[in-house]
């Protein structure tokens, strides 16, 4: 990194929100997905431990279903002493942030918001997402997409097939400005709107979102089939 650039970002203030208030349906356990094992530790501690040890990341925000706040405050929690707050999720993923971003400080600059149950996350990652937001205000790390993508009918049909060169996957964390992802935040809860990722609620309402090369081992663990694949990587790399 630059010396100047190191300069900006050694004066910021980075805050991240962790989100790990899913349910974990899709994972068929009666035990929610980031608090699964692996390789001996939980998929939020592997998780927390990488934004904790991470020298760009001032404090973090904590996001968990409100049935967890105890147990997280008791048993999570203590271990890690840039957690400021632990905040009780919402019903959707967009109030879930939205909750966690009320928590930022004021002096924040940058905010990194990050799934709680992608425990692959890079120092490196990090730091480049920090570096690219301070500099373009908004950033996202994305994949090249492996797969031909069909948009289909609700009657099973293909509409239409997309050129897979100018697709990317979305990874987080994403990194943004305080005072733009607050604002766009502000609106979307006002609105009533729903979006998938942070990085669509900015680009929803007018802002430019920068693209950084992500990690193929930043997996997001949703399925059994995950666990599995988290687990090969866990040994493997």
């Amino acid at each position: 990194m630059p010396r100047l650039e190191e300069d900006m970002q050694n004066k910021k203030h980075i805050s991240a929100i962790i989100v790990a208030a899913g349910k974990g349906k899709r994972m068929d356990s009666d035990i929610p997905k980031q608090y699964m094992d692996i390789a001996g530790k939980t998929i939020l501690d592997t998780t927390l431990y990488k934004f904790e040890k991470s020298n760009d990341v001032d404090d973090i925000i904590l996001v968990v279903n409100k049935e967890d706040i105890e147990f997280v405050k008791d048993e999570i929690a203590p271990f890690y002493r840039k957690i400021a707050y632990v905040v009780p999720g919402g019903k959707t993923r967009t109030e879930s942030v939205y909750q966690g971003i009320k928590k930022v400080s004021k002096n924040c600059n940058i905010v990194l918001i990050h799934d709680g149950v992608r425990p692959f996350v890079s120092y490196n990652l990090i730091s480049t997402c920090v570096e690219n937001a301070i500099i373009h205000k908004a950033c996202v790390p994305v994949i090249d997409v492996m797969d031909t993508i069909k948009e289909v009918s609700e009657d099973g049909m293909v509409v239409k097939t997309f050129d897979r060169k100018k697709l990317r996957a979305v990874q987080t964390p994403q990194a943004f400005d305080y005072d733009i992802i607050r604002e766009c935040y502000e609106k979307a809860m006002t609105e009533e709107k729903e979006f998938t990722d942070d990085a669509s609620i900015v680009e929803y309402y007018g802002y430019k979102v920068k693209t950084i090369e992500g990690l193929y081992k930043n997996i997001k663990i949703t399925t059994p089939l995950d666990l599995r694949m988290a687990e090969i990587i866990v040994n493997f790399f």
